[in-house]
């Protein structure tokens, strides 16, 4: 299991740039921290450059939550710091990481915390290498 003080070392790792689909993105923030915390891509299977066609893998499995569990499995009933996350926003479902009582996750507007009450659910991946 990662600390808090673990996730935040990963977080510092990101380099940070403008939000851009398959680059720099809520899973690809997502997919980062996790695999600075365990040395597993869960992202490698994934090919998309767009918005467009990150889309369509989230439309051909059904939604964001059976994409992610399509890699992860199902969602976990208990999570650590560390561990991917999806919230629903206004805006749509994000992924993110669980750091204490809040989800981090990259918007548009940079790195943003998102209250737990937002949480729709977290896969328990986190455990240190």
């Amino acid at each position: 299991m990662a600390s808090k003080l673990d996730v935040l070392k990963a977080a510092n790792k990101w380099d940070k740039r403008r939000f851009d689909y398959g680059d720099a993105d809520c899973c690809q923030w997502a997919g980062f921290i996790v695999k600075e915390l365990t040395g597993v891509d869960y992202l490698e299977s994934f090919n998309y450059q767009d918005e467009t066609s990150a889309y369509k893998i989230i439309e051909g499995n059904g939604s964001l939550k059976q994409t992610v569990s399509s890699v992860l499995g199902p969602p976990s009933k208990t999570l650590s710091d560390g561990d991917p996350c999806l919230v629903r926003m206004s805006t749509g479902d994000l992924m993110g990481i669980k750091l204490g009582d809040k989800i981090l996750c990259l918007c548009k507007n940079g790195i943003i915390q998102i209250d737990q009450e937002n949480l729709i659910c977290g896969w328990n991946k986190c455990h240190k290498r």
